[in-house]
């Protein structure tokens, strides 16, 4: 289970425990969106500093971020292979 915050960050959580594993921690403002790749190797998330950013699910490491949007990334998406993100 993945969540977005208020406080920039992103965590990731155990469906087991209810316990928080990971805290994602890289925007410049409020987590508005997230998805899991298809494989579940990667975490998409949107934020309201007009960014999006991909992790790796596994060790919560920053891969790349994605700049240039006009506005606040609402939302982010997957395609069903994987290769492909979309936002809005």
């Amino acid at each position: 289970l993945a969540t977005g915050s208020w406080d920039a960050t992103a965590a990731v959580w155990s469906t087991d425990s209810g316990q928080r594993v990971q805290t994602l921690e890289g925007h410049g403002g409020a987590v508005t969106s997230v998805a899991w790749s298809p494989d579940g190797t990667r975490l998409a998330t949107g934020s309201r500093d007009e960014t999006a950013t991909v992790w790796c699910a596994d060790s919560g490491q920053w891969i790349f971020t994605l700049e240039g949007h006009a506005d606040e990334v609402k939302s982010v998406a997957w395609s069903p292979d994987g290769t492909r993100l979309a936002t809005g």
